[in-house]
């Protein structure tokens, strides 16, 4: 073959590849699927908790059990044969880092009010939906109650979801034996049956029951791309004994309710090192169906948690070190996380038992663009997220990325309410917390030196006994210290709420063909407004349907007005308030009428 017929055989090739990387169509009509996306979510667990980290036992911090030996085998072999991050970040509570993770945005844009999120928050789910994916979720809900035109059981449908089976939904109830769950729409209630379950011969098990619904969507989707949102119910208290606690009379036996009854406790701290075993062995039967199915190539699994572990609990490292758990707090054991990508196609590891590690900051924010660059999924509010993309850096292995973190944490508390508000902002080596009525200057620390934040001549003590310490003396800051303190403080300004001024809707059309479909689009001023998302509405769903991305639908003849609102006015919950939404204030209206 000529040099030339060499150089366009190699230019088809890298064409087709290129063609085929990008899921397009070659003339032979072949196309890649996108790969599957596995997010699995533990609930409270600090790093230290997943033995890839480096920690293999846990304890009592009150003398409650022994300190326990934990092997996370199964997450530590996906850790071997991916990317873990060190330093990940959530909130220091489940909701808040709920919110953020499922919108990629921070509290301070959308958390309005607990067990709330309105239906207009565009998440992962919505988006990936969108782009064609089978969508489940499977697991603890917790995030809204529904509203008076849909009710709690089936708003979950709301955020992109095609399936579900949750707990926390329309109330909160149990969680493991016997548990109180609500799927497809359907409110299952096991509290107080005496039956058993007859997959395992034993009683009903909540992380059992949620665990099959996932392995049951992985195989009917096993054809088609699929996203699986997995956020368990383990190692969440009420601690209780699992099917695998020996003598099995442990778990026969013990109260399914929280609260004491006929002498015995609804809740044993003891049991944590078994619940963190289950969570383990729960993840590795979704890892074995999707090896079954020949899915490992093709399946981005990425694995993390809501918050750090309780206080009552302590991790040990091998040389001894102790690092108690603080879930609830702001400092390193609140809010640091696992967080371990595996997609061998993309991010094989070829250091046999040498785990790769990422050493950037990652924010919770950042899973959403994260795992959508991955699966190349467009995002269509992309320029209104707080997160940005790691996905270069895990794949290339090079750059850090973010410089520093910045959260607004209100605990689980209105948008109004600021008496416990905490803003801060840190980089991998300090830490600046914005000035509340006992700290006018803020407080600043050196976490690197100082990572459960314990500097300073007085505190303030919190719910939970937690204690806000002042920190590092402003005035007596060295020179590096002086630069990163400022530095922060103006992160922390850079974030001050900004109100929305003017809200218009671009496209000032009159006429819609019957069927049609045309896309919406608004301005929002200033550009940097805080509460940045809206509500598209429509007076009359049946001549026009509306959708959360602005997108119309001509339904049948007639004129009607497609409403566009701001946030910062309608102030949006799905709390079963009456109204869900304010209509009072700041928007834009347009009269459609379908041809």
């Amino acid at each position: 073959m000529s040099r030339q017929g060499i150089l366009l055989k190699l230019t088809s090739i890298v064409l087709l590849f290129a063609l085929i990387m990008l899921g397009c169509k070659t003339k032979d009509d072949v196309k890649i699927r996108r790969p599957n996306v596995v997010f699995i979510l533990i609930d409270d667990l600090s790093h230290l908790g997943v033995s890839a980290y480096g920690s293999n036992m846990i304890s009592s911090n009150h003398g409650l059990f022994e300190k326990a030996r934990v092997h996370t085998k199964n997450i530590d072999r996906l850790a071997k044969q991916g990317v873990m991050c060190r330093y990940a970040y959530a909130y220091p509570l489940c909701e808040p880092t709920r919110i953020a993770l499922m919108t990629g945005k921070r509290n301070h844009r959308n958390f309005l009010h607990p067990k709330a999120q309105h239906e207009s928050d565009i998440t992962f789910g919505d988006v990936f939906k969108r782009a064609g994916y089978a969508t489940g979720i499977f697991g603890k809900w917790k995030q809204s109650r529904g509203t008076n035109e849909v009710r709690g059981k089936d708003y979950i449908y709301k955020f992109g979801w095609d399936e579900f089976a949750c707990f926390d939904v329309v109330s909160e109830g149990q969680r493991f034996i016997n548990p109180n769950l609500v799927i497809n729409g359907e409110v299952v209630n096991y509290q107080g049956r005496s039956d058993i379950d007859p997959h395992t011969g034993r009683r009903w098990y909540g992380p059992d029951i949620i665990n099959r619904h996932a392995l049951d969507f992985i195989d009917r989707n096993k054809d088609r791309p699929f996203f699986l949102y997995y956020p368990m119910l383990l190692v969440h208290d009420e601690h209780k004994p699992t099917p695998d606690t020996r003598p099995k009379t442990l778990f026969d036996g013990f109260d399914e309710a929280t609260h004491n009854k006929n002498g015995r406790a609804g809740d044993d701290p003891a049991y944590l090192p078994d619940m963190i075993t289950y969570m383990d062995k729960l993840i590795g039967k979704v890892v074995s169906t999707i090896e079954e199915h020949k899915l490992s190539e093709h399946s981005l699994i990425v694995i993390m948690a809501d918050n750090g572990t309780k206080e009552i609990f302590s991790h040990i490292l091998p040389d001894g070190t102790t690092y108690p758990g603080r879930k609830g707090g702001t400092s390193d054991n609140g809010t640091r996380v696992p967080l371990i990508f595996h997609l061998p196609s993309a991010l094989g590891n070829d250091r046999g038992e040498v785990v790769v590690q990422h050493d950037g900051l990652v924010d919770v924010v950042d899973i959403f663009p994260t795992i959508c660059q991955a699966a190349g999924v467009g995002v269509p509010n992309q320029n209104f997220l707080d997160g940005q993309s790691i996905w270069p850096a895990l794949t290339r292995r090079n750059g850090e990325g973010r410089k520093h973190i910045y959260t607004w944490y209100n605990r689980n508390e209105t948008y109004s309410s600021d008496s416990l508000l905490l803003e801060y902002a840190f980089t991998k080596k300090f830490k600046y917390y914005a000035p509340t009525a006992k700290f006018p200057r803020g407080r600043f620390f050196d976490i690197e030196t100082d990572k459960f934040e314990t500097t300073g001549d007085r505190f303030e003590i919190r719910k939970w006994g937690l204690r806000l310490y002042s920190g590092l003396p402003i005035d007596s800051l060295n020179d590096e210290q002086r630069e990163a303190y400022e530095y922060l403080k103006q992160v922390i300004n850079q974030n001050k709420y900004v109100p929305v001024a003017d809200i218009e809707i671009k496209e000032k059309i009159t006429e819609l063909g019957l069927g049609h479909v045309f896309q919406l689009s608004f301005n929002l001023l200033p550009k940097e407004a805080t509460r940045n998302s809206v509500i598209w509405y429509s007076e009359n769903k049946d001549i026009i349907k509306v959708n959360k991305f602005g997108e119309i639908k001509g339904l049948r003849k007639g004129k009607t007005k497609i409403h566009l609102y701001a946030w910062d006015d309608a102030l949006p919950v799905a709390n079963n308030r009456n109204p869900t939404f304010f209509k009072q204030g700041l928007h834009d209206v347009i009269e459609i009428e379908i041809k």
